[in-house]
């Protein structure tokens, strides 16, 4: 089958022939792939600042942002049938399994023995065939298929928004979204959803296609920092440094949520976090309720918002895309079948 692999030995990532996956055995079920898209995680592994192939191989199918459908199950698989839309989770148990993990909680795994496909240790889904478990499976109604690509990196910002209200103990009113990229927007959607005010800043010009899509819907859009205030700040642009500075523009009690930012020697306003009471967290993956949660959130959204994320491609071109994104598209999604 064709497949986007990344070669830890050579340091190239190319479409390549590679072995069809073994299947399905007890519990398990075949995925025809559909769709990936890519994101900031899929650059970060092919420019080899994270992640590693599976035990024993040197190469690794990249992908994490898949949907697909059932193509064969496995003996002692309910609940799906073939035809099935899925979408596929992100991370898999530590074994033995940790407090968090025996919990359904895999994505605030205690002991960082988990692998992920895509991404760590197992492979993803830049292919035409995977085998999963059927409790790694998120079942999708078909009324969503054109947007099932979307609910990965919805479920990310499920478990963000979650975690930032609970943590925040007052009464936050405004929300900053740090970076108008696909989980930008998305963050900012969701916030204006559940009644916040919401301001995001980013690089992009005024008129840009994500500055308009933002405004358009009621988020105001801004290039600096200037004149924000906000009780909730969720990171979503990779600058550590955009995101320490934005804790100056923080209300007392405020919450930082970090979800990409990358390495780097930032000044923690320490000072300032004691007399404000603020709190900064980070958050990665997410849980199968956020799935579910991500599912409901997307299919409550005008399908106009959700088209105008997406451009689609096909994956002969997905190396391309990840190394290089194109201007004025906001999600690279590839066609696994093209």
């Amino acid at each position: 089958m064709r497949a986007l692999r990344l070669d830890f030995d050579t340091r190239r990532l190319e479409l390549a022939d590679h072995p069809e996956p073994a299947g399905p055995g007890d519990g398990d079920v075949r995925i025809r792939l559909l769709e990936c898209g890519v994101c900031g995680t899929d650059r970060g592994v092919a420019e080899f600042e994270c992640g590693s192939p599976p035990a024993g191989e040197s190469a690794l199918i990249l992908g994490h942002e898949a949907v697909g459908v059932v193509d064969a199950l496995g003996p002692g698989v309910t609940g799906l049938e073939t035809g099935q839309l899925v979408v596929p989770m992100v991370r898999r148990n530590c074994g033995p399994l940790c407090a968090m993990c025996r919990r359904g909680r895999r994505d605030n795994c205690l002991t960082g023995e988990y692998v992920e496909r895509g991404i760590l240790g197992l492979h993803g889904y830049l292919c035409e065939l995977a085998v999963d478990q059927a409790d790694d499976l998120i079942a999708i109604p078909s009324e969503l298929a054109d947007f099932a690509v979307l609910v990965e990196p919805a479920s990310v910002i499920e478990k963000a928004w979650e975690l930032a209200l609970r943590l925040h103990p007052g009464e936050p009113r405004s929300v900053l979204v740090l970076g108008a990229g696909p989980i930008g927007i998305l963050a900012a959607w969701c916030a204006l959803r559940n009644g916040f005010e919401v301001t995001v800043v980013s690089r992009e010009a005024e008129d840009s296609t994500r500055a308009l899509l933002l405004k358009r819907h009621g988020a105001r859009y801004a290039r600096s920092l200037d004149g924000v205030r906000a009780d909730v700040v969720i990171e979503a642009c990779g600058s550590a440094e955009l995101a320490m500075a934005a804790m100056g523009v923080m209300r007392r009690l405020g919450v930082l949520i970090l979800l990409g930012a990358r390495p780097a020697e930032v000044r923690l306003p320490s000072l300032d976090m004691i007399i404000g009471n603020h709190i900064i967290a980070g958050s990665v993956n997410a849980s199968r309720e956020h799935f579910g949660m991500a599912v409901r959130r997307l299919r409550s959204y005008d399908r106009e918002w959700l088209a105008g994320l997406l451009h689609r491609l096909p994956l002969s071109q997905a190396a391309e895309t990840i190394f290089t994104p194109r201007p004025g598209v906001i999600k690279a999604v590839h066609r696994i079948s093209d």
